[in-house]
């Protein structure tokens, strides 16, 4: 998507709306200490204020996770789901915020969860974070669309100080 095959820092600290699909961030995927921290930083009700509100997360996947179980909704979805959640996901986006359509379809069981989602992360545009943890290009190329469309490359997204985790 960059020009550049890195795996980029995230501030989940910045994150008003966070959206994992299937990335256990917590316990298993990324930089978990880092991810951990920051996420804590903004799940405390009596620190939140009204410049910095208590973070939202939305965890879309197939089995539980210590991200799921930390979750305020968790949407169950089957393995064979993710890339169709992710691309259902987009589409809800960009038709909220005037982005291109990549045919993504309804997902059976899930479709109203992903509309209210997207609403959300359009409400947190530039202070939301889209993750996943399907070990595919083409999945993960729609999901740095949606980060685009939502403004997130330079907010919750870092790519000049990406990880060199392996």
């Amino acid at each position: 998507s960059f020009g550049q095959r890195v795996f980029p820092t995230y501030n989940m600290g910045n994150a008003d709306v966070l959206v994992s699909v299937n990335a256990d961030f917590l316990s298993g995927w990324g930089l978990t200490t880092e991810n951990t921290g920051q996420y804590a930083s903004r799940r405390r009700p009596e620190d939140a204020t009204a410049e910095k509100p208590m973070s939202r997360h939305w965890q879309f996947e197939a089995r539980m996770s210590l991200s799921g179980a930390n979750a305020d909704k968790r949407v169950m979805i089957k393995p064979s789901q993710v890339p169709a959640v992710v691309l259902a996901l987009h589409d809800a986006v960009a038709k909220k915020t005037g982005g291109a359509s990549v045919g993504g379809g309804a997902v059976d069981g899930v479709s109203d969860n992903i509309e209210k989602c997207a609403a959300e992360l359009v409400a947190a545009k530039g202070k939301s974070l889209v993750i996943c943890g399907h070990n595919d290009e083409g999945t993960q190329t729609i999901v740095n669309s949606i980060n685009m469309m939502l403004g997130n490359y330079g907010s919750t997204i870092d790519l000049a100080n990406h990880s060199w985790l392996k």
